[in-house]
């Protein structure tokens, strides 16, 4: 009966969270392959130790050209030495059926060996005992000790480890430089202030100034969330969204609307909405994460951009993203020397590179590939970036800030009005 009611509560959870955890499969640009097969090193755990025949099923949720590179990824770690026994069953599940169907699968015995999870669902099948505690045998995993503490801690429940990060992305405000110059914006805002001046003079013609997601799912908090961070600064609460940084994040965006410089509409755009505003000049400013990257220079190479980040008290961006989980089954082993070779630097950066995310670790933040000037904001923000709480209540206490945003960008509340309500809903989902 524990088991039922903890799977009926997860996927309650799960439901409520979604989307903006990461680029969904509709927003994710079709990358390069990752590295040629034979590239990547054998893994520095296990090298020399030959497992049994085994087939190792994946389940995942990219459809196209991604999905065949996941199946190559998964091909490379085969023919490394003394793994050419293990067979590799990638099998792809639709995004939005994939938590349905670990559900389902842990009542059925039918579960994978090994699982993309979105990194804010990851605490949510932790909790369910879906996944293989790894926390002892990743202790002592040199390659996890350059991450960053706030992408490990989407890895993390009750203070043990059950997964590794996969591919990792963060935010900021992406903006066309020809607009600037129609506008004579000659400077790069540094500040709230500045942003709302410069949405002031770039709104004209059909062109609003600044655009975001504000939908009433995790899309819309994920959007949010950096702007309350930014707000916030040391002080920083995801439970506090009746603090000073809280409301002064969301008077900041309620005022770009109020000057005419952000429609309302901001309400029902989805980030793939947003994405496709910016890239037909409809607005000058988005807030967006780097999971466009490919895209807009592929398929919209006349489109003059560059990206700032969102900054107040402090620099403001949210880790978003995919964690890698290894299920608790017979084949577990085998599963977790795939996240072992994984995790190592030759390995995800490719992947991760070709798929316009990063690997949020130390390594990152000098490696050439990373310094261009699509990447560098990006990736100077990386030991800014903070995680969404790895708690339980966490998709309960987003609708909280999603409420807030639906009523005060609508101008139906005052943000003060509208950061009371939000609180109310999260102080309820924290009794």
């Amino acid at each position: 009966m524990k088991k039922t009611l903890a799977i009926l509560l997860a996927t309650l959870m799960v439901i409520a969270c979604f989307s903006g955890c990461t680029s969904t499969p509709s927003e994710s640009s079709s990358p390069a392959a990752p590295a040629e097969s034979g590239s990547a090193p054998a893994p520095e755990a296990g090298g020399d130790k030959a497992f049994p025949d085994t087939t190792l099923t994946f389940w995942h949720y990219y459809s196209g050209s991604t999905g065949e590179d996941v199946t190559t990824l998964f091909n490379q770690y085969a023919e490394q030495p003394d793994r050419s026994n293990i067979t590799l069953d990638v099998v792809f599940v639709p995004f939005g059926d994939l938590k349905k169907q670990l559900s389902v699968g842990s009542a059925a015995g039918t579960l994978p060996d090994l699982v993309l999870i979105d990194n804010c669902d990851n605490v949510a099948y932790s909790a369910m005992g879906i996944f293989a505690d790894i926390t002892d045998v990743m202790a002592s995993e040199d390659n996890l000790k350059d991450y960053y503490d706030q992408i490990i801690a989407t890895t993390k429940y009750d203070g043990k480890q059950y997964s590794v990060p996969f591919m990792s992305n963060n935010q900021g405000i992406w903006y066309n430089k020809d607009m600037f110059e129609a506008a004579g914006i000659t400077k790069i805002p540094e500040s709230y202030e500045e942003i709302r001046e410069a949405a002031k003079a770039l709104t004209k013609d059909g062109v609003y100034g600044f655009g975001m997601s504000a939908v009433q799912n995790e899309e819309g908090t994920s959007q949010f969330l950096p702007f309350q961070i930014a707000s916030s600064g040391d002080a920083y609460d995801p439970y506090k969204l009746d603090s000073e940084g809280g409301l002064r994040a969301l008077q900041f965006l309620t005022s770009m609307v109020e000057d005419g410089s952000m429609p309302k509409d901001v309400v029902a755009w989805s980030q793939s909405d947003v994405g496709t505003q910016f890239s037909n000049q409809k607005i000058a400013m988005m807030m967006m994460g780097c999971w466009y990257i490919t895209e807009y220079r592929t398929n919209w190479a006349d489109l003059n951009w560059g990206v700032f980040p969102i900054k107040d008290k402090t620099f403001g961006t949210i880790y978003g993203g995919e964690n890698l989980a290894a299920i608790d089954g017979e084949d577990k082993e085998v599963a977790i020397d795939f996240l072992k070779w994984y995790i190592q630097y030759d390995v995800s950066k490719p992947w991760n590179l070709a798929n316009d995310h990063f690997p949020p670790r130390d390594a990152t933040l000098t490696d050439p590939d990373y310094q261009t000037d699509d990447w560098k904001v990006f990736i100077d923000l990386i030991p800014y970036t903070i995680a969404r709480p790895a708690d339980v209540k966490y998709p309960e206490v987003s609708t909280g800030h999603q409420l807030a945003l639906q009523e005060a960008l609508t101008l139906v509340k005052t943000p003060e009005e509208a950061v009371q309500d939000g609180q109310a809903v999260i102080d309820a989902a924290l009794a």
